[in-house]
């Protein structure tokens, strides 16, 4: 029906992104000390990534100036319930594309607590 269609072309339409939108947010200033590093790595089922960023007050060169940081890894089946922190081990930095400016893509491996 006409309804039907009018409804699949309203989804459709919405999904996309607008590109003048984003680019708006993309240009926003970025104060000097303020550097977003976006830990990457696997999730438990070696077929997704997974990431989470923490901004720091300072640009790293190098992952071995990025510290260790964890998450629960019970809700990406890396770890059980009990005890479920997982770390995330710094191991290669780049720019980060996406972002763009100093921020960074961190890649990651993971240990659990043990």
């Amino acid at each position: 029906t006409q309804s039907t269609r009018r409804m699949a072309f309203s989804l459709v339409s919405n999904g996309r992104t607008d590109k003048n939108i984003l680019s708006k947010y993309l240009d926003l200033d970025q104060p000097d000390n303020a550097v977003q590093i976006m830990y990457v790595w696997i999730d438990g089922t070696g077929e997704h990534l997974r990431a989470k960023t923490k901004t720091m007050n300072f640009e790293p060169k190098a992952p071995e100036e990025c510290p260790v940081w964890n998450f629960d890894g019970s809700s990406t089946g890396q770890a059980e319930g009990s005890n479920s922190d997982v770390y995330l081990y710094p191991a290669a930095l780049f720019r980060d594309p996406f972002r763009r400016g100093k921020n960074k893509l961190l890649l990651c491996e993971t240990f659990k607590y043990n």
